[in-house]
């Protein structure tokens, strides 16, 4: 295996990889990635660094691990980190809803404050406890949106280690946990989540451009990495009226 940055772990290395053929078309939706035994020659890696990054592929939604076949390639997940996106259409008289996938190119973010440092938030419900009360973090605020429509307002707080030249990193239209994970080696693991359904207050609904008033969901989620001293969090507010939120589990 040549040309790998030493940096980043051997099964990250991979997963990026292959990762980049999936986005390419390399591989396309359907398509069964190389079988394990051929990762190995191909790359010179042990069979546990193999499934460690095809876990990793799967955990994304890039790919799925079928009995008896392998690795088959999923369609293309947009970057909204443990879900994608689809359009639904409801019909009054059948009341079924049509799935329809999204183009990633559809999808914009906008950095509304770039990364700043502050203390940690008192609306989260979440709290780092193992951190001192004197803690700063940085806070920054987006807004991603399908082909112009506001679908998801969205406040991230990551502790202030292991992030050198952060304000400085171009976060507009990027996948965040591809930043974090190319830039700094932060590959996210896990976490939890808190869902509730609520009215948007004024703030909310102006950047949602909504009715104030108007039902949206509130996603709180501690997101935890392959630092057990690193975990970030996000609290982020979505519309659903022209839009569902999936995610594989």
């Amino acid at each position: 295996m040549t040309d790998q940055p030493n940096r980043i772990p051997q099964y990250q290395y991979l997963y990026e990889m292959l990762r980049q053929d999936i986005i390419r078309g390399v591989f396309k939706a359907g398509d069964l990635l190389p079988s394990e035994s051929v990762l190995q020659q191909q790359y010179r890696l042990t069979q546990p660094t193999i499934r460690q990054a095809l876990s990793l592929l799967v955990q994304e939604g890039y790919i799925r691990k079928h009995q008896g076949k392998g690795s088959i390639v999923q369609a293309i997940p947009i970057g909204l980190g443990v879900m994608s996106l689809k359009t639904h259409a409801v019909s009054a008289e059948e009341k079924t809803a049509t799935l329809e996938e999204l183009s990633p190119e559809l999808i914009t973010t906008t950095i509304l404050t770039k990364p700043y440092l502050c203390g940690f938030p008192n609306e989260l419900l979440f709290y780092p406890t193992d951190e001192a009360s004197d803690a700063t973090y940085y806070c920054l605020d987006r807004l991603r949106s399908v082909n112009g429509t506001p679908v998801f307002y969205e406040k991230l707080i990551l502790p202030n280690r292991y992030l050198p030249n952060f304000p400085r990193q171009r976060m507009a239209n990027r996948s965040f946990f591809d930043l974090l994970r190319t830039k700094y080696g932060l590959v996210v693991t896990g976490g939890e989540q808190k869902i509730q359904a609520l009215a948007a207050d004024l703030s909310i609904a102006r950047q949602l451009q909504v009715e104030e008033g108007s039902p949206v969901l509130r996603l709180e989620k501690r997101i935890d990495t392959n630092k057990s001293d690193f975990s970030f969090f996000s609290l982020l507010f979505a519309r659903t009226d022209q839009f569902l939120l999936q995610g594989r589990f």
